[in-house]
């Protein structure tokens, strides 16, 4: 009869043998090639964030979301592109919007940074693209992938928050004078996120010559980055917004005159 206890003993021997690593020749050549081959570049040492991400990856290009699409960005698996159709019925319609996706190495345990490569005229956007989403801040969770929050931009671009603004002068008009934003949200969508309504043609045609192609990249960098024309419209509604609650809490001359005689009338 064999004995249990040593047939044990041989049996965590041999897995232990199995797992330690290799003194051969052959084993310390394998691990030498292992640490000194190169990884990628477009691929930090994070293996967990690097799979799930991966993963993601595969599922958004087997089945998209609707109205959005994603895809890695010059090889770099944590370096997205998206496209967001405007919803129909809105400012937004027929306008195609790109964002910027960057995944960081706590993924999924920290949110992804998304903000807007094309231009929008909208309260919880603003002029660097940065978004206003409770998904992407304090309502993040790891359960949360792209395709969720890629729908959740999607359905912010037709029904805005105008009480939790990161634009207040946008959201300020948003809520008195809506024909006006809404006439001016049309305009930028029609100027930066429908290139083919501005005489260019198809803005995915080959270009013909070099300086075609100079001209479509520094059309591109335009996009990417606000005007300053744009940046001083901003500070002027700041500027405004501060003198009106200066106005607000400064007494007038007429208000100090009023108190004036008052004060003199109840000491005679």
């Amino acid at each position: 009869m064999s004995n249990p206890s040593k047939s044990v003993e041989e049996l965590t021997q041999v897995s232990a043998g199995e797992d330690a690593p290799s003194t051969s020749r052959q084993g310390r050549a394998v691990t030498r090639l292992e640490q000194n081959s190169p990884l990628p570049a477009s691929e930090p040492k994070c293996d967990g964030p690097a799979v799930r991400i991966r993963r993601e990856l595969r599922d958004i290009s087997q089945n998209p979301p609707p109205n959005c699409s994603a895809e890695m960005y010059k090889q770099d698996l944590f370096h997205w592109r998206a496209t967001v159709l405007g919803p129909s019925g809105t400012v937004y319609e027929g306008g195609t919007f790109k964002l910027d996706i960057q995944f960081v190495a706590a993924y999924p345990f920290r949110p992804p940074q998304i903000r807007f490569l094309t231009r929008i005229y909208h309260c919880n956007v603003d002029s660097r693209g940065c978004i206003c989403l409770d998904v992407l801040n304090e309502r993040w969770s790891p359960v949360m992938n792209i395709a969720k929050v890629l729908l959740s931009i999607w359905v912010l671009m037709g029904e805005c928050n105008p009480n939790d603004p990161l634009v207040l002068g946008i959201a300020e008009q948003y809520k008195n004078n809506r024909n006006e934003h809404d006439k001016i949200a049309r305009y930028w969508t029609k100027r930066f996120a429908m290139p083919n309504s501005n005489g260019n043609g198809n803005s995915n045609a080959k270009p013909s010559s070099k300086f075609e192609s100079e001209k479509k990249e520094r059309q591109e960098k335009e996009q990417e980055k606000p005007s300053e024309l744009e940046q001083q419209s901003e500070l002027e509604q700041q500027q405004q917004q501060a003198e009106l609650h200066e106005q607000a809490t400064t007494p007038t001359s007429s208000s100090i005159a009023i108190n004036l005689t008052h004060s003199r009338s109840s000491q005679l």
